[in-house]
Parts: structure tokens; sequence; C-alpha cells
């Protein structure tokens, strides 16, 4: 499931196309990731919602060549 975090300014967040643009990965990933807790996310009247320093921070770890996590062995 994913994290609301109601506390946060919606404002800085990003749009899930956003997200998935950043990680060069699809959409449906980017969901898939936020639900497995890697992307912090929040759920608003028009989607879904991604915390742009999660993605970040993910976006740097694939390049260095580690997996995230669901894809780890």
């Amino acid at each position: 499931m994913a994290v609301i975090d109601e506390a946060a300014p919606a404002t800085s967040w990003i749009t899930t196309g956003e997200a998935s643009r950043r990680l060069a990965m699809s959409s449906q990933w980017a969901r898939v990731q936020a639900t497995r807790g890697v992307l912090r996310t929040v759920s608003t009247p028009l989607g879904l919602l991604f915390d742009p320093e999660s993605v970040e921070r993910l976006r740097h770890t694939r390049a260095a060549g580690s997996p995230a996590p669901h894809e780890a062995a």
C-alpha cells in the first residue's frame, strides 16, 4: 500500500508520469514501487503524487547498478 503523508506539502510532489520519466520506467512500475513502500506517495483527488526525493534516491540506486528492492535475489 502506498504511504500517505498528509503533513507533506503536495505542491512539491510530482505526478506518476513525471516519476516514471525520471526513473525511465513505466507508470505501472512506479505505482508498484509505491505499493511496496519503495517510493513515498500521497493520494489526492486527482491521483497519486510521488515524493521527488524518494524518486531521486531510487534513480541513483538504479544508476549505481543496485536493483530496486523487489528485484534483489
